[in-house]
């Protein structure tokens, strides 16, 4: 049904004005016409335009307009940002003092690390009385195996090498 509707349309919905073909030729005519009689553009150039163009650009273009520079990091801003970083860093500062320091809290082997890499064999020596380091003292020493086995499989095989 809506095939047989298409062809029943009669007008193409464009629309030419009014003896518009027989006076076309007529308006070619004209239009040619007017175009050999208009010599003139309706443009008109400055007096000694091209003479004076090259010194005007050179001048505009050496002109040196004064700009007002603004530094990115002016001595304002640097003072504004460090007090800013020692306000940050003074915060941390004072929220670490504020809890009570406890050697409990220190890991072992951080302590042993300090000692051997701040303190030569002489000095730690000198800490110990001489009847603390008699040989009795080790001699006497009871190792259990428990004891023994951790220290051992704490141990890296490159350092046994080495030692």
């Amino acid at each position: 049904m809506k095939h047989n509707h298409l062809h029943n349309k009669k007008e193409t919905g464009f629309k030419v004005p009014k003896d518009y073909f027989e006076n076309f030729e007529a308006s070619i005519i004209r239009q040619a016409n007017l175009k050999d009689k208009a010599t003139e553009t309706g443009f008109t150039v400055p007096k000694d335009y091209f003479k004076n163009i090259e010194n005007d650009i050179l001048t505009k273009v050496n002109q040196e307009d004064t700009v007002k520079v603004i530094p990115l990091f002016s001595k304002r801003n640097l003072i504004y940002i460090s007090s800013l970083a020692a306000a940050i860093l003074l915060l941390f500062n004072l929220s670490i003092l504020s809890t009570p320091f406890n050697f409990d809290s220190l890991e072992t082997e951080t302590v042993d690390t300090y000692i051997l890499n701040n303190f030569e064999a002489d000095e730690i020596a000198s800490l110990f009385s001489s009847t603390e380091l008699s040989e009795t003292n080790f001699i006497d020493y009871n190792l259990n195996d428990e004891t023994l086995d951790y220290y051992l499989e704490s141990l890296d095989e490159t350092e046994l090498i080495l030692e």
